[in-house]
Order: structure tokens, then sequence, then C-alpha cells
């Protein structure tokens, strides 16, 4: 699926690419100002899981979340309106959210969601690391087997949750009049099957911008705009995939 995702991505940078670097290297530089980017410490990983409560972290947490949101709803109604080749796209990407008041709140809450799984799986890596130390001292046992199993739960149920939850900005962005908890229902039934998939592209996209990072400075303002095309082109690969799916069963049932 990856390399069909990345032909999809290809197909709409096609003629667009200049428009749409703009459009990324805006944005990015929007949150390197703000300071909303991951890198920066939104949600700084800290030993303590309870130090996420704290208010001076809710608050930059809830800020966060706010910005980014709005940026990722006028970056995707951007590109959108990029592909279609509509005129006016500037004025109307920006204004989409605003425009959609609801949006508003919504981003807030799943890119809070979003950040919190971030921030336990940032500290479960920690904990992860400590333990490796611990455990090559101490030596292999019983105990030891157990630790390692548990950590393996909770990578797998929290990158299960992370993955689940993947989709349902662009389901926002699409119907704003979609409720939170339908558009999380609906994003981990689009990702049913498909969390490898989108687990592989990560890591190609990551290791692409790494290279890019040590090579040039171009190779990883590439590999940035790839990511945020090819997650757009994931999404819509999952739509297409779903409505086949629908149309199979529909032939099916009438056949039966």
């Amino acid at each position: 699926m990856i390399g069909t995702v990345l032909k999809g991505a290809m197909d709409i940078l096609n003629r667009n690419w200049l428009k749409i670097i703009g459009m990324v290297l805006l944005i990015y530089l929007i949150k390197l100002v703000i300071g909303t980017l991951p890198i920066q410490g939104t949600l700084s990983i800290k030993m303590d899981p309870l130090a996420v409560a704290t208010s001076e972290t809710l608050q930059s947490l809830l800020i966060g979340a706010f910005v980014n949101s709005i940026l990722f709803f006028i970056l995707i109604q951007y590109i959108t309106l990029t592909k279609n080749t509509m005129g006016n796209r500037w004025m109307t990407a920006i204004t989409y959210p605003f425009r959609n008041a609801r949006l508003l709140y919504k981003g807030v809450i799943i890119f809070v969601l979003n950040n919190l799984l971030i921030y336990f799986i940032g500290m479960l890596i920690i904990y992860t690391g400590i333990g490796a130390v611990v455990i090559a001292a101490a030596g292999w046992n019983v105990r030891t087997g157990i630790v390692i199993l548990i950590y393996l739960v909770l990578y797998a149920i929290l990158f299960w949750l992370y993955l689940g939850i993947s989709q349902t900005m662009y389901l926002l962005h699409d119907d704003p009049k979609l409720g939170i908890f339908r558009s999380i229902k609906n994003s981990f039934s689009l990702m049913k099957g498909y969390r490898w998939s989108l687990l592989g592209l990560f890591l190609l996209t990551g290791i692409a911008l790494i290279i890019g990072v040590f090579l040039f400075v171009i190779g990883a303002i590439f590999s940035l705009v790839l990511y945020e095309v090819a997650r757009l082109a994931f999404y819509q690969e999952l739509l297409r995939k779903k409505r086949q799916k629908e149309w199979h069963d529909k032939v099916n049932d009438e056949e039966a």
C-alpha cells in the first residue's frame, strides 16, 4: 500500500510543487516561531507520568493543540484545493477552520489526545532504555521476562490507539459536522488492517527526513512536504478502499 500512497502523493504534487512547498514551509515556520513544533517541547516528556497534569504543561498542551489544529486544517484545505486547481485557494484555505467554527474545539480535543499518546509513548521509550540497562546488569530471569512482556503489551496498546485515531482530523476536515466520537470510531474503522502500512510510512518518511537533514536542506524540505502530502494520500487511499469494499459487499449481497 505504501507504493500506492507515494504514487498518489506524487500525483498531488504534480505541477504543484512550488505552491505546496511554499504553504508547508509557511505552516512550519509559524509553528517554529510560536514554538509548537514537536521538537520544541510543546509537551515535554518527563520521567513522572503525572507531570503532564501540571497547570503549566496543560496550558502549553492546549495552546499548542489549538494552534496546530488550525494550521492542520488550513494546510489540508490548501493542498486539496491545489489538487483540484480551484481559484482563490489561499484565502479559502486560511478561512476554512474559522468558517467551520466547530472544527476549532474538535481539533483541539483530537490534538490533545494525539499529544498525550505521544507523551506516554516517549515516556515508555525512556523507561525501556533504563529497563534495558537494568536487565543487562541483572541478567535474564522470569521476572525480567514478565517486565519485557508488560512493556510489549503497553507498546502495542499505545501504538494501536495512536494509529487508530490517526485519520480523525482528516475525517473532520471533510465533514466538520461529524461528532468527535463518531470521527474517532470512523478513524479506527478506516485503519483496520492498515496500521502496519501507516507505521511503515512514518518510518520511511522519518528516515528520509533524517537523511535530508544530514545531506542537504533541500532534501529535508522535500521529505517534509512528501510526509504531509503522503499522509493525505494515505487517507484518500483508505477512503477508496472503503468504497471499493462497500461496492463489493453490495454486489455480493445482490448476487446472493
